[in-house]
């Protein structure tokens, strides 16, 4: 994984975008924009959600290797456990405790506790902005791109 030590942002993308990164040119130019003004980023959740996208074994060595030698690492520590919960008391909150799904509140927090912005085309995350306002996220609809 990719190191990065400087103050440019950081763009956690979800596999809800990058599954359309080769088939639509839109999303591959907006993610190849954040890649030079920011710092493309992936976690367990995102890499899993990557791994299991794949259609054959050599599909699965490719997004690997990928994710692993393009996208700079956000790990998954204590504070990321206590961003989970607390972004799940805060859904509860607002009436929509089951309004995002455990791996969406678990990219969640991963970047609230690493500062990075949620790069998506899923409304949980809108969900979890809704209870959680300090999350950073921007939803990328790659049909409406176009």
């Amino acid at each position: 994984m990719t190191t990065v030590d400087d103050d440019r942002s950081r763009y956690l993308v979800d596999q809800s975008v990058m599954s359309h990164y080769r088939t639509k040119p839109t999303v591959e130019r907006v993610v190849d924009q954040f890649a030079v003004s920011g710092v493309l980023c992936s976690c367990a959740v995102t890499m899993d959600e990557a791994q299991f996208s794949a259609r054959n074994s050599r599909d699965l060595k490719f997004l690997t290797n990928l994710y692993g030698s393009v996208f700079h690492w956000l790990p998954c520590d204590e504070e990321v456990e206590s961003q989970v919960a607390r972004i799940r008391a805060a859904l509860w909150a607002i009436g929509a405790g089951r309004g995002a799904q455990t791996t969406d509140v678990q990219i969640a927090a991963t970047a609230l506790r690493h500062d990075a912005i949620v790069v998506h085309n899923d409304t949980d995350f809108i969900t979890i902005q809704r209870a959680v306002p300090e999350l950073r996220q921007l939803r990328l609809r790659p049909d409406e791109a176009e």
